[in-house]
């Protein structure tokens, strides 16, 4: 409900997906069957799911889901999140990023931080090593530089990409990151060269959410594009929010007794308000 209300105050729409899908090119994740000699996927990644029914777009399009996404098994991985098409890009990504910040706030959830990278600077970074891009790629999801100090490249850019794989902190010299981490402006966003994501559509800007009480990331999205069209998204990992959300929400509920009828009366009121309750 939180996460509903934050999404929708920040004017996204929510989007309801078949569980069962025909399969097609495009379509990531999910469990695929045979079925009357057709093939299917169950409950496929949500992104190219919505991406590849979308029939036409004209201007911008903001769109959440909350869903649950297989992965070749029975047993998923529930997901909540946005898509923005069709914005100027510096702004959807402070917007996309400000919606996880507060989605997360609306669930009371405060000790977090974003890490903001970008893949354009290891493009860069790399155009004399090309041929190595992938295995950087690699060292830079697992997070292990060993990998780089094994491959046959100069010392020199051995030392470049050292400096980048290290790199965090408020402003990066990269203007559009530096332009996107001062209007975000929040002192648990960070400017993070070292932080990838795994998915191949990613264009350049992406961020990872994390909190210190978990050992992995809680979510996160990035810059891809849509049918020539600019794009920003994330996702969160619900399994991991409820174990954050109830370790942080037990005090921020109202909680009320006394005679029903004056009880459920101010119960109604405050929730009206927006305000959760509990009648005991």
């Amino acid at each position: 409900m939180y996460l509903r209300r934050t999404f929708e105050l920040w004017g996204y729409r929510e989007v309801f997906l078949p569980t069962i899908e025909e399969y097609r090119e495009g379509l990531r994740k999910g469990t695929r069957f045979a079925y009357n000699n057709g093939f299917y996927v169950i409950k496929p990644d949500v992104t190219s799911q919505i991406l590849g029914s979308i029939r036409e777009l004209d201007g911008r399009l903001k769109l959440y889901y909350i869903g649950e996404v297989l992965d070749g098994g029975t047993r998923g991985r529930w997901q909540a999140g946005v898509e923005y098409i069709g914005g100027e890009p510096t702004k959807m990504a402070v917007e996309v990023i400000l919606t996880a910040i507060t989605g997360l706030e609306a669930l009371g959830i405060e000790e977090f931080y974003v890490d903001v990278g970008s893949l354009k600077v290891w493009e860069e970074a790399t155009e004399g090593i090309s041929e190595f891009r992938g295995e950087v790629h690699r060292a830079l999801v697992r997070r292990n530089f060993e990998m780089v100090e094994h491959l046959p490249i100069a010392r020199e850019k051995k030392e470049e990409l050292w400096k980048l794989f290290n790199f965090r902190g408020k402003r990066s010299g990269r203007e559009k990151l530096d332009r996107i981490a001062d209007a975000v402006d929040d002192e648990r966003v960070f400017i993070d060269f070292g932080t990838v994501r795994p998915l191949p559509y990613y264009s350049d800007v992406l961020f990872e959410v994390y909190s210190p009480e978990l050992g992995k990331p809680i979510g996160g999205g990035g810059e891809y594009t849509f049918r020539g069209k600019p794009a920003f998204g994330f996702a969160f990992d619900m399994g991991a929010l409820s174990r954050l959300s109830r370790k942080e929400r037990g005090g921020n509920r109202k909680r009320l007794s006394g005679e029903p009828k004056k009880v459920f009366a101010e119960a109604k009121r405050l929730v009206r308000m927006g305000v959760p309750v509990e009648v005991v």
